[in-house]
């Protein structure tokens, strides 16, 4: 039994319009399961540093996330405010925290969906969408406080937004203007999210050179569509001048990105996409190649027909010159821009290029021409996928944090001694000299409530930074006066354990009990 894959011309040249009631129920049934695979098991990890910068920033009020971002930050700006309106709706706890990524997943694999059938077949749409819930990076983004998942369906909305503006090329200028003005917009609102976005634009600028080179520059509209991407292209960019001086001079926050070396190929080749999953990277590339190849075959094919493509076809981008430049603009150029300007390339900071990747493999396995194949293929993904998923869903799965399991200890033992007035002394936390094990408490508030924080100077939310300032501990020994006993969480690597026990010692603790887990140790004393 044969499945209705596309034909090698619909690959590459169809009017680029599908009817949305043709469309949407398969790009709905997408969604909803990549919702679910994302969202699945996402309450088990606990919280790491990244997401604690999150909860940080969001559970402050509005001025003092303003000021904030005057500071730090800035390049998130627009993310904290969403979340900041979502976590007031609902209120936090670390699964609201990560739904919204979850709910991303899902809403990008819908949309690379549209986008598909916008050049293939249906059952090309459904096995890009598929894979794209199977990518490594995406089952982790799924789970994850942060952005990515969201720079990922903005990647895919521009991407339609910028073919739906194209597609106007010969329409009248009123219509042209009033669509490349809402891709100006749409362009200025997902860099505000993710600074990083802006090198789609420039893909999208590769794509409209493409366009207009294979139609031999005699497709008026495509020319005219091309002038339209360049102004708004143009226009955006000085709109958003101010926001990029402002994020460059916030730039030391990212001094912890190692410069470019023979490592980042492991991170574009594996990690990038694949995330920690070496045997799903060679398996992805080779279909990804494979994806590249079928579409400049069927590229070639429909160039030597006979009668050639229909003039409504020729001046549409292909599948071929949008994917290509999706993958390979942003990464070259964030790694250029590494090069001449500072370290600037993070894997995970070009997740959003990763419905590229899921359309080229859609491309590749759409080219079985017997459903079954098809399906085995998917299976196979979805294997080479699960021992990296399961993996992403253990309580240690981001940077080997054991938060949850320090607050959960904290909450327990307190829970046998109600009544006790408790403070507590927070220590280095590992890999972030900026911050203390205080983030534990941003992360898990209700496992310390009422504990006194005796080296506390400036909450965060008052510093117009992510974290607090704090007193040595030496001039708060006023602090314990009434204390029946305290709390120490450190680091394991830089301990504070003997430090602060020989201090405690002088005011009259003593050690009760010591717990040590993965990355911290955490003491109990009693006077």
């Amino acid at each position: 039994m044969t499945t209705a894959l596309p034909s090698s011309r619909a690959l590459v040249a169809p009017n680029g319009r599908i009817s949305v009631r043709q469309a949407w129920p398969d790009a709905l049934l997408i969604g909803i399961f990549g919702t679910l695979l994302g969202l699945a098991f996402a309450w088990q990890p606990s919280l790491w540093f990244d997401e604690a910068a999150t909860v940080s920033a969001t559970m402050r009020s509005w001025p003092e996330l303003g000021r904030m971002l005057q500071s730090v930050d800035a390049v998130h700006g627009l993310y904290y405010a969403g979340m900041h309106l979502w976590l007031d709706l609902v209120g936090y706890s670390p699964i609201t925290l990560r739904l919204p990524s979850a709910v991303a997943v899902g809403v990008t694999a819908a949309l690379i969906v549209l986008l598909m059938r916008t050049r293939t077949g249906r059952g090309t749409a459904v096995l890009a969408g598929v894979a794209f819930c199977l990518l490594p990076r995406v089952t982790w983004m799924g789970t994850e406080g942060r952005s990515y998942a969201l720079t990922a369906a903005l990647a895919v909305a521009l991407t339609l937004v910028f073919l739906a503006a194209w597609r106007r090329g010969p329409a009248p200028r009123r219509i042209r203007a009033l669509w490349w003005t809402l891709y100006a917009v749409a362009a200025i609102a997902c860099t505000l999210v993710f600074i990083y976005l802006a090198f789609l634009v420039a893909a999208h600028g590769v794509t409209a050179l493409w366009t207009v080179w294979a139609g031999r520059r005699r497709d008026r509209a495509a020319r005219t569509s091309f002038i339209g991407w360049a102004i708004a292209a143009g226009s955006a960019a000085i709109v958003l001048l101010p926001f990029a001086l402002a994020v460059v001079r916030q730039s030391g926050q990212v001094s912890w990105i190692a410069p470019i070396s023979w490592g980042t190929w492991n991170g574009v080749f594996v990690t990038q996409w694949f995330y920690l999953n070496p045997l799903f990277a060679v398996v992805g590339w080779v279909l990804v190649a494979l994806g590249i190849l079928f579409l400049v075959l069927a590229g070639l094919r429909t160039r030597s027909s006979a009668a050639g493509a229909p003039r409504n076809l020729s001046g549409n981008p292909s599948l071929l010159s949008i994917a290509v430049p999706w993958l390979m603009v942003p990464t070259i150029g964030v790694i250029l821009a590494s090069l001449v300007v500072s370290p600037l390339y993070s894997p995970r900071y070009l997740t959003y290029c990763a419905p590229a990747v899921a359309i080229l493999i859609g491309v590749a396995l759409g080219r079985l021409r017997r459903r079954w194949l098809a399906v085995t293929a998917l299976v196979l993904l979805a294997a080479l996928a699960a021992p990296q998923f399961v993996a992403q869903r253990q309580p240690e799965a981001k940077q080997n944090s054991s938060w949850s399991e320090v607050a959960s200890l904290i909450e327990s033992e307190r829970a046998t001694r109600p009544g006790e007035r408790a403070a507590i002394v927070y220590g280095p936390v590992r890999q972030h000299p900026a911050a203390t094990t205080r983030v534990i408490a941003y992360s898990y508030p209700d496992a310390f409530a009422g504990l006194i924080d005796v080296k506390l100077k400036t909450p965060a939310a008052q510093t117009g930074q992510l974290w607090e300032t704090r007193y040595p501990l030496d001039e708060v020994t006023n602090r314990f006066a009434g204390v029946d006993a305290v709390w120490l969480v450190t680091s394991n690597k830089q301990d504070w354990r003997p430090s602060v026990t020989a201090k405690l010692a002088d005011l009259g603790y003593s050690i009760t009990e010591e717990w040590a887990l993965t990355g911290v140790n955490v003491l109990r004393y009693e006077r």
